[in-house]
């Protein structure tokens, strides 16, 4: 039987968070404050989306057999 994977956000649900985040810093009674835990929240989830991303096409260069070491 396969290992179990860890379960970490996928792609599409990080890019619906990061919406989210958006939608709560357009709101006009955001507080300063708030906007900034939010801008925080927004960085750390865009750098999850991104090293996925980063993963992804990694993976399909190695399947495809267009990998350049770097």
């Amino acid at each position: 039987m396969p290992k179990k994977l860890e379960k970490k956000a996928g792609i599409e649900e990080n890019l619906a968070s990061i919406e989210s985040v958006i939608a709560r810093l357009e709101e006009p009674q955001t507080t300063l404050e708030e906007a900034f835990v939010l801008y925080e929240e927004g960085i750390k989830l865009v750098k999850q989306a991104s090293e996925s991303i980063y993963h992804v096409e990694r993976q399909m260069e190695i399947l495809s057999g267009d990998v350049d070491d770097e």
